[in-house]
This record gives structure tokens, C-alpha cells and sequence, in this order.
């Protein structure tokens, strides 16, 4: 006796489909509904590879956590996906937090080279960095002579970038 295609249950009931010669052999305290999926291996050869690295016995509850997952993250509603190819609807909720979102990071850009003013005048008034001193850039790990380290700001100087 087999049981054809996959068995998903929803809510309270669950649903089996069986071959029809088999049906009034096997009666199944349960009932089931089959989900089935079309994919392409011209189009969705990824989740064609992915699905056939799923074990067999692994792939029913592997589809009852995407599915349950996609009910959470849409609060138990469904939000339509269209196919690539067709031009996607205008969604006035997702455009105008792309404007607000746009705003926020025009705002932030604005206000950046204050930002950064105050952040090097609160430095100097720690007294960490002297303002007046100028900046003279020295080998820190010790390994390079004056020589060479006058050599390279020359290179550096003399440097098209």
C-alpha cells in the first residue's frame, strides 16, 4: 500500500490522499490534503538541488516549518508573491517607508560632518590627540629605519593615485 505525493495537515484536521484502488483498504483515522509545488529546472534549479539534498523522511516537516514560518512572519496572513518576469503591484505601505527610510538616511548624511566635528572636539578637550601638533606618521612595529621610513613618504608624496 502506498500513499501518493506528500501530507501536510492544517489547523485541527489532516488530510490523506491514497491511490483509489487502496482507499477502502487503507482507512486512515486522519483525514490529509496534499500540497504539491511545480518548479522548473530551468528556473528554480536551486531549490530543484536543495530539495534533493533533503532526506526523504525529512522533507515533510522540513515544509510544515517553511510553512509555518512564512504564517508567522506574515501574522497569519498571506502577502501575494508574484513571479519575477510580471511587474510587481504598487504597495503605498512598502513606498512610504521606502520614504521614510529615505528621509532618516538623508537626514543622517546632513548631519554627519557635524557629527564628526563634535566627535574630534570632544577628543581634543580629553587632551588625547594635541591640536596644534601635526600629524607625523612613524613605523609602529619598529622594524623600519628613519632611512626607510623618509624613502616611502617620499615614494608616497611623488605617488598618482
Amino acid at each position: 500500500m502506498g500513499v501518493l505525493g506528500m501530507s501536510y495537515r492544517f489547523g485541527h484536521a489532516a488530510y490523506r490522499c491514497v491511490h483509489p484502488r487502496e482507499s477502502k483498504f487503507l482507512m486512515s483515522r486522519d483525514k490529509r490534503v496534499t500540497a504539491t509545488i511545480k518548479l522548473t529546472y530551468a528556473d528554480d534549479a536551486d531549490l530543484i538541488a536543495w530539495w534533493k539534498s533533503i532526506p526523504n523522511g525529512s522533507r515533510n516537516a522540513v515544509m510544515k516549518d517553511i510553512m509555518r514560518e512564512y504564517i508567522e512572519r506574515n501574522h497569519g496572513s498571506y502577502r501575494p508573491i508574484y513571479p519575477r518576469n510580471q511587474p510587481q503591484p504598487f504597495d503605498p505601505k512598502y513606498f512610504m517607508q521606502l520614504v521614510e527610510d529615505a528621509a532618516w538616511t538623508r537626514a543622517a548624511l546632513i548631519d554627519l560632518p557635524g557629527y564628526v566635528e563634535r566627535v574630534i572636539e570632544h577628543v581634543i578637550s580629553l587632551g588625547v590627540v594635541q591640536a596644534d601638533t601635526p600629524y607625523t606618521p612613524t613605523s609602529t612595529n619598529g622594524s623600519m629605519s628613519d632611512d626607510a621610513v623618509q624613502r616611502r613618504q617620499q615614494r608616497t608624496r611623488q605617488a598618482r593615485w
